[in-house]
């Protein structure tokens, strides 16, 4: 089995009456609270964390615009966004450049039908997509295109998918339903597996129990014949190394008891999903914060804790005293994972983060 180590530092600022948290490192703080962003790694060893809501309760658009960049433990100014987003994807192209495309200007408003990309110092339009999209999904295929899958259009939530090529935006087949806030995959033969989601409006109900995978080279949706054992949304996909993907955590009703803290293993050749391990804490709100290591291993944020699955079973790493729905994780060139932002049961924001380090 493997055995790991980790060097960890942690920025935190617990709640009245906690013990008091550890005195920040140097340059180790966001320049902008954010929860919401996305954190994506660059070719040349930064991360680009981009968009989030940067207000409590995600109410307010003042800081969102700004980007940073991550690069030997310090947080530094990027080039600004053309508008606030949140709930938005950000996906590294096959050229460098890093595809932000849709999301909420804030909580209030109807998601962006627009997308850009982060060329290494600045942000370029590529025009608009072709539909709204806000808590969708966003995943790069074999080929270097992107396909972008489902959300909410600010009214209802959308059947529609669409994919990137590097230029712009073309419609591919719709989804047999609309499906919102559920997670995706790109699997080693070269299908998307999409699992789970909301049916309705951004606030509505309607949770799925259901799987699809996508054939960009037949350009079809299948339906698998396996569900999950409960409906559940807010939840992430992670693609393991043996072909088969983790399903992570999500939350069956909006309620905070129904937040889960068990995982799913699906499996291509039969379309059926089995039990995986239990995580130590239950997770969703989990977009962007699990990330599929370069070994195989997959690391889980969010909640208050970091873990890693390997071998069939998590290994616990780290616990903060900062609770952590909607971070985002990077893995880093050194091996190390970096955990950004996130907020709290009450939507409060924060902008500290989390560095793990971890070793074979």
């Amino acid at each position: 089995m493997r055995r790991a180590a980790l060097l960890v530092v942690l920025l935190s600022a617990g709640c009245a009456g906690d013990p008091p948290a550890p005195e920040p490192a140097p340059g180790f703080v966001m320049r902008v609270a954010r929860a919401a962003h996305t954190a994506t790694p660059l070719p040349d060893g930064r991360v680009l964390l981009a968009g989030g809501c940067a207000t409590d309760g995600c109410g307010g658009t003042e800081l969102a615009v700004a980007s940073e960049l991550y690069a030997d433990g310090r947080f530094t100014p990027g080039p600004a966004l053309s508008g606030p987003r949140f709930n938005h994807t950000a996906t590294a192209l096959g050229d460098g450049r890093v595809l932000v495309a849709g999301g909420f200007p804030d909580e209030r408003s109807a998601p962006s039908g627009t997308a850009e990309v982060f060329t290494g110092d600045r942000f370029e339009s590529v025009g608009a997509m072709t539909a709204p999209r806000g808590n969708h999904t966003a995943t790069r295929l074999r080929d270097s295109r992107v396909l972008l899958v489902g959300g909410v259009d600010g009214r209802s939530a959308l059947a529609s998918a669409e994919v990137f090529d590097g230029t712009g935006f073309r419609a591919v087949a719709d989804l047999p339903g609309p499906r919102s806030r559920h997670g995706a995959a790109l699997l080693a033969d070269g299908r998307v597996l999409v699992v789970g989601g909301q049916t309705a409006a951004p606030h509505g109900v309607g949770l799925l129990d259901t799987a699809l995978l996508y054939d960009p080279a037949r350009d079809r949706w299948q339906e698998v014949p396996g569900r999950l054992p409960v409906p559940a949304y807010k939840l992430a996909v992670a693609p393991l190394p043996d072909g088969r993907a983790l399903v992570v955590g999500g939350q069956t009703a909006d309620d905070p008891d129904a937040r889960l803290a068990t995982t799913l293993v699906f499996d291509p050749a039969t379309g059926r999903f089995t039990a995986g391990p239990r995580m130590a804490e239950p997770r969703y709100k989990i977009s962007d914060a699990v990330v599929a290591l370069a070994d195989g291993r997959v690391a889980v944020a969010g909640g208050f804790g970091v873990e890693v699955y390997a071998g069939g079973s998590f290994r616990s790493l780290a616990r903060g005293e900062v609770e952590r729905q909607y971070p985002a994780v990077a893995a880093l060139p050194d091996g190390s994972l970096l955990v950004t932002g996130g907020y709290d049961d009450r939507t409060r924001v924060t902008g500290t983060a989390l560095r793990v380090r971890l070793f074979d």
